[in-house]
């Protein structure tokens, strides 16, 4: 097996040297799939409380780069997008509840 190290400042160079046309283009695919994902994932777990309707997505730009963001809340009116993403302990069903990782599958192009 092999180790390649990814230089950190990767993402920054690739912007400068490509322009913001590309990290602009790249979000909005990233926007379009996280939200095909969240639609599936908030109906497959529990269809008769749906999130579907309570999460928000929202794209900003940042000079040369671009950020793509999800909010969802939850019955109560707290922001539960942690929760959604990454899995959390249900004090309702008392068990560990996974998380969907739409945003982490969607910058993957999953």
């Amino acid at each position: 097996m092999v180790r390649i190290r990814l230089d950190r400042n990767l993402s920054r160079r690739v912007a400068e040297e490509f322009g913001p046309e590309l990290t602009r283009a790249e979000g909005r695919r990233v926007l379009g799939r996280a939200k095909a994902l969240a639609a599936s994932a908030a109906i497959g777990r529990n269809p008769g409380h749906s999130v579907a309707d309570r999460i928000e997505f929202g794209i900003k730009y940042h000079g040369i780069d671009t950020t793509v963001g999800m909010t969802v809340i939850g019955r109560d009116g707290s922001d539960v997008t942690l929760a959604h993403e990454f899995g959390a302990w249900n004090k309702q069903a008392g068990k560990f509840v996974e998380g969907h990782h739409v945003m982490q599958k969607a910058a993957r192009g999953g």
